[in-house]
């Protein structure tokens, strides 16, 4: 029997886990990005030069590819914010997948909030902003614990705690600018621990084995923007609370219309509730999906998720922990300014516990002051038989390696 076909939607570093693991499993694999150098390509049998983020360039290549050379049959969105992209290519080709106006939907933070408040899904109060008057009027009825962020921005480009900022006006002009259809939205900040989750559905039945608490140790060094730098598995909250969390989870993909596919969960939990800031229909990046579920709690999760985008079946017990091994992702930010050199990359690697090393910084490079996106230029994960020991192999590994910028 011929191999199925799989196109991955990115070519980032990120997304080349995806590509990796594919080859293994055996299938065919597509990448398409606009970029020729992309890591993802290195995977690929075939590579098709397509903007991820247009819908329309990435489905009509999809399409001659599988007309003229050979037949996709699924598609998967990885580390990209481009479910749009995905099932525009799985509607056209008849493949797998949500919808498009699910996707839609997920690509719109003020409509995703309105479908979660219809259905009951607890989140923070928001409002659409249309001024920076408006903003202030805000602020001043509701105080200035609140956070604003772009309509339909990818990641956290624009996002901005309101209690941090000087200017509300120019706040409100970064955000809009950050904003493709020039709309900003505003949310109550609720404080408390947040986590990452990763979960397929399958069926209407949401299954979430990856659970990560958020590591925003630099919230304070680089206000008011929001720069996470890292993640720690399992998490610290105590099991009834997760239970809630994915119970969330489960009623906010039900809430977007994904009976089958792939969610990325934003939680925060305040006052011992928790509370969806985001919900993403695509595969999250950060390596969250493709090494750091894996190791914590051995369920290859990327392979599930490849192989349901291929229309293939996978069980519930696929997706059931076996384990929950510390793991400790952590990132390092060097001085602004142009690259100068890297060393101790490999030093790092020797680490006990230390399960991978990645370095994005290469001399020539510029390293942009902290702002609106996180200016991490390498990443660790670590293991142990503790939360102590894997945070401690992280932490020495990142300080063997030095990214020395002028």
């Amino acid at each position: 029997m011929e191999k199925k076909t799989l196109l991955i939607i990115s070519g980032g570093i990120e997304a080349a886990d995806a590509a990796r693991r594919a080859k293994e499993m055996g299938y065919t694999v597509v990448v398409s990005d606009r970029d020729p150098t992309a890591p993802g390509f290195a995977f690929a049998d075939s590579c098709l030069i397509a903007d991820v983020y247009g819908p329309s360039e990435t489905a009509a290549a999809a399409e001659r590819y599988s007309r003229k050379i050979r037949r996709i049959d699924g598609v998967l969105c990885v580390a990209a914010d481009a479910p749009v992209t995905a099932a525009t290519v799985a509607q056209r080709l008849r493949l797998p997948g949500i919808p498009v106006h699910v996707a839609e939907l997920a690509c719109d933070k003020l409509a995703m909030k309105k479908a979660f408040r219809s259905a009951g899904v607890a989140i923070p109060w928001f409002a659409e902003v249309s001024t920076p008057q408006e903003l202030q009027r805000i602020a001043i009825e509701r105080g200035k614990d609140l956070v604003i962020k772009p309509v339909d921005s990818r990641g956290s480009r624009g996002v901005q705690r309101v209690a941090q900022v000087a200017d509300l006006t120019a706040a409100f002009m970064l955000a809009r600018s950050h904003s493709p259809s020039e709309r900003v939205m505003v949310e109550q900040y609720l404080p408390g621990p947040q986590v990452s989750t990763e979960s397929i559905v399958m069926n209407g039945v949401c299954y979430t084995p990856g659970f990560s608490d958020r590591n925003y140790e630099y919230l304070e060094r680089y206000a008011p923007f929001f720069i996470e730098n890292g993640g720690d598995l399992p998490s610290h909250l105590p099991a009834g609370i997760q239970d809630k969390v994915k119970d969330l989870v489960g009623r906010a993909a039900s809430a977007l219309g994904v009976t089958t596919g792939t969610v990325k969960g934003d939680i925060v939990v305040h006052d011992g509730e928790p509370y969806v800031i985001e919900l993403a229909a695509r595969l999250s990046g950060g390596f969250f999906c493709t090494r750091e579920i894996p190791l914590n709690t051995g369920v290859d999760f990327i392979g599930a998720a490849i192989r349901l985008a291929l229309g293939e079946a996978v069980s519930p017990e696929e997706l059931t922990p076996r384990r929950q091994m510390p793991v400790v992702q952590r990132y390092t930010f060097p001085e602004p300014g142009t690259v100068m050199g890297v060393t101790g990359e490999e030093d790092a690697r020797r680490i006990p516990g230390i399960a991978e090393v990645v370095v994005t910084a290469r001399p020539g490079d510029v390293i942009p002051p902290a702002g609106d996106k996180r200016p991490s230029a390498a990443m660790v994960l670590a293991t142990g038989d503790t939360h102590d020991a894997a945070l401690k192999a992280a932490n020495d590994a990142l300080a063997l390696i030095r990214i020395r910028t002028a």
